[in-house]
């Protein structure tokens, strides 16, 4: 029997395919997930990357080195979540540092702007987002990845 935190829930909603298992989509996020934490430890600006919670990820967070991204700060993280929709998957990779800068690409739906997949960004938490919309020829999870972590120490 399958829990409802099985699920792959957001906000209120939970996603199930018509006569899908939510336990299916719970276990392809987490092999996702895990695929992507090995993939971050590969980049040198990753001081550590864990999947939470231990058996089942539902998203990850990375410890990134300041000193390689070359920012004034003192900690930034990158959070990775992923949701295998049945015809497009839908994830954010969010990047925050103690200074309250934070920014990330996010394929999902936002009011905000047209289509799904956009980059956002916030100079401070008191701060506005701003929102664009952008594109990817990234096809792969670990591709996506590789293509967000580049894009990101373009920005910053």
């Amino acid at each position: 029997m399958t829990s409802p935190s099985d699920s792959l829930s957001r906000g209120d909603t939970t996603v199930v395919p018509d006569g899908g298992n939510p336990d299916d989509l719970g276990r392809k996020r987490h092999r996702i997930l895990r695929e992507l934490r090995r993939e971050l430890e590969r980049h040198p600006a990753v001081a550590r990357a864990t999947g939470t919670p231990d058996r089942r990820y539902r998203e990850l967070r990375a410890t990134l080195d300041t000193a390689i991204l070359g920012v004034d700060a003192n900690e930034a993280t990158l959070r990775v979540t992923w949701w295998p929709e049945p015809d497009e998957p839908e994830y954010a990779f969010h990047y925050s540092e103690d200074t309250g800068f934070d920014c990330g690409w996010h394929r999902e739906p936002n009011p905000h702007v047209e289509g799904k997949l956009h980059y956002q960004e916030r100079a401070s938490p008191e701060d506005s987002y701003e929102y664009e919309s952008v594109s990817f020829q990234a096809d792969t999870p670990p591709r996506v990845l590789w293509t967000v972590l580049d894009r990101l120490t373009d920005r910053l």
